[in-house]
């Protein structure tokens, strides 16, 4: 019996041991997501991606506390301190949030010594398990699939790379900076920076970039079936395209400077003599007038639209369907918490 037992012990040590590393490569493992996945939308991107959805949890940069990384309920409830690193860009899938952090003006000093300011990030939606898949600085993350599309500077170049969501298979996709706000099915839709605005799509697997449609857009976005873009031909009006039928459709002959196409909403900036946030219905209809003023954010949820004045950190949110009402969303700093 105690020669059983010496060998019993043993046994039920490397076991024990064996569990503990499966349970640890468990936990620790990256699932894949659905081939259609988008880590946010293209609208909520153009504004810095300052806000993100999803399933009932919305992250989201705290203009009150250095721009560090949060999360609360749609219904702005629960609010909770996530990440020092002051975060852009952010999209989420699953049970992880991605972000740009550029923490280049952080006067924390335990940043300062890692030398870790610039980067993209990869975090659970506790915060836990951070990691930098990409060092350097970086703009433009979008998340679609499993895949991460950004741009990168390394001072001397500007291009377009993609990694996985486990931080691997790192390449170049074009030696060109591309908006990656509107990402469907591994295809970026951009208006192209250069002397020709038309608008291009970029291939994420094989690199190639293609004309997708002639004129001189501005910020063109890519949703359901319809292309939306800024018409610099047209007085910079905000104009859509059908991709069924190739009709044409002026939304709002006013000066767009930035819009958020949210379902069958659309919230828009006008510029000129009386800048303003309006809303409308996305075939045009009900327009009406939000808030005056000139806006540089416009972040849509389920629940609350975000927004901000040009110059004012300030964060007013309004209700994204139901009337008009305006409240400044104030969010107590919590950068005292680990």
């Amino acid at each position: 019996m105690k020669k059983a037992i010496r060998f019993i012990i043993p046994g039920i040590i490397l076991l024990a041991a064996a569990g503990i590393i499966i349970a640890n490569f468990l936990s620790n493992r990256i699932p894949s997501n659905s081939p259609d996945t988008i880590g946010n939308t293209a609208g909520n991107l153009n504004s810095g991606g300052i806000f993100c959805e999803i399933d009932g949890t919305i992250f989201f940069s705290n203009p009150y506390d250095g721009g560090r990384l949060y999360s609360m309920k749609s219904d702005c409830t629960d609010i909770r301190y996530v990440s020092g690193d002051k975060a852009s860009c952010i999209n989420a899938a699953g049970q992880f949030v991605y972000y740009i952090k550029n923490n280049g003006t952080s006067d924390d000093i335990t940043v300062i010594f890692r030398s870790d300011l610039f980067g993209i990030v990869r975090c659970r939606t506790n915060g836990s398990d951070s990691n930098t898949l990409v060092s350097g600085y970086s703009t433009d993350l979008s998340l679609t699939g499993n895949t991460l599309v950004y741009n990168e500077n390394d001072g001397t170049e500007a291009t377009t790379s993609s990694i996985d969501i486990r931080g691997e298979n790192q390449k170049t996709v074009s030696r060109r900076n591309c908006s990656t706000a509107s990402v469907i099915d591994g295809t970026v839709y951009y208006s192209n920076s250069g002397d020709n605005h038309s608008v291009y799509s970029l291939d994420l697997d094989d690199s190639t970039i293609s004309l997708y449609m002639d004129g001189n857009t501005y910020m063109a976005n890519m949703v359901g079936n319809e292309l939306y873009y800024i018409d610099l031909d047209n007085g910079s009006a905000l104009t859509k395209v059908n991709l069924d039928t190739y009709e044409q459709y002026v939304l709002s002959e006013e000066e767009c400077t930035l819009y958020n196409v949210y379902n069958n909403i659309v919230y828009y900036s006008v510029g000129g003599d009386n800048p303003a946030l309006k809303r409308m219905n996305t075939d045009g209809t009900d327009k009406t007038t939000v808030m005056e003023g000139s806006i540089s954010t416009i972040s849509c949820t389920s629940q609350y639209t975000f927004f901000q004045l040009e110059g004012d950190e300030t964060l007013y949110r309004t209700e994204t369907y139901n009337g008009t009402g305006i409240q400044i969303f104030y969010i107590q700093p919590q950068n005292d918490m680990p």
